[in-house]
């Protein structure tokens, strides 16, 4: 592989906050990349295929939605013709808005990576409305039925997942932001005017981990991205994820994974 960075790709004009779109035939077959910065959720009606996320393979089942986070880097390989809709959604959207409730289905739209449909038809007729519209608050107003609309295709199990307040999810959107990444959680909460303390009780009640796991499974997610997608040394990727040597890399990654950084690339290639 000659490429040292993962490709970051930006589908939406700098002041765009939120796009709805048709799929795009020409993307049928992707390479793996990140976004800039917001997050995309693909409605599916018609297609068959295996999305990628991460070292996730998942195979496309249709009407379903995907969703992918704005760390993640996933690619496809989808079957022609493929139906559905695009949205792309940035940051700024979410921090715009007042309605708690449209917040709330937007994280728990996020807890997934694919959500398999049953009825799928007033859905798409909502995306359809949703691209012509340009005024903010009904954009607001129809994307919260959209959201609605796919969680219903839920059990209710799933759907009363454990909230508190957006510390956790500060913490990791923190984390994925840093570069180099720093292994040590009191300095996360610092950033987030907190205690480790009051951070490891968000992380457990939100996730079931504490913060140190969290940012445990993050840095290992992330060394698997480098590994799998650039080209970067091992030595480079150590120094990426903040560690001081290669040594101390590796013996962690394996300690973790029960498999040495470089017997891993290669396996994968």
């Amino acid at each position: 592989m000659d490429k040292k960075e993962i490709i970051i790709k930006d589908k939406l004009e700098p002041k765009r906050l939120l796009k709805v779109a048709l799929f795009d035939q020409e993307k049928t077959n992707t390479k793996p990349h990140k976004h800039n910065g917001y997050l995309e959720l693909v409605y599916l009606s018609h297609t068959a295929g295996k999305h990628t996320i991460d070292t996730r393979e998942i195979l496309v089942k249709t009407p379903c939605l995907l969703v992918i986070r704005q760390d993640n880097v996933h690619f496809w390989e989808l079957e022609r013709p493929v139906e559905g809709y695009v949205v792309l959604l940035k940051r700024a959207f979410m921090e715009r808005s007042l309605d708690q409730g449209f917040l709330k289905l937007l994280e728990q739209i996020s807890d997934f990576d694919q959500i398999h449909l049953k009825d799928d038809a007033s859905i798409y007729q909502l995306l359809a409305l949703l691209a012509e519209e340009e005024s903010p608050m009904i954009q607001e107003a129809i994307f919260k039925a959209v959201l609605l609309k796919t969680l219903e295709n839920l059990p209710k199990p799933e759907l009363n997942l454990p909230r508190n307040n957006n510390l956790f999810d500060r913490f990791v959107e923190l984390i994925g932001q840093s570069r180099p990444i720093v292994n040590h959680v009191a300095h996360y909460a610092e950033l987030l005017n907190t205690s480790p303390q009051n951070l490891n009780a968000s992380c457990k009640k939100r996730s079931g981990k504490t913060a140190s796991e969290v940012l445990s499974e993050h840095i290992l997610k992330e060394a698997q991205r480098l590994l799998l997608y650039t080209g970067k040394s091992i030595s480079e990727i150590a120094y990426a994820l903040g560690f001081s040597d290669k040594s101390h890399f590796s013996k962690y990654f394996k300690r973790n994974l029960g498999i040495r950084a470089k017997d891993f690339r290669m396996q994968q290639a």
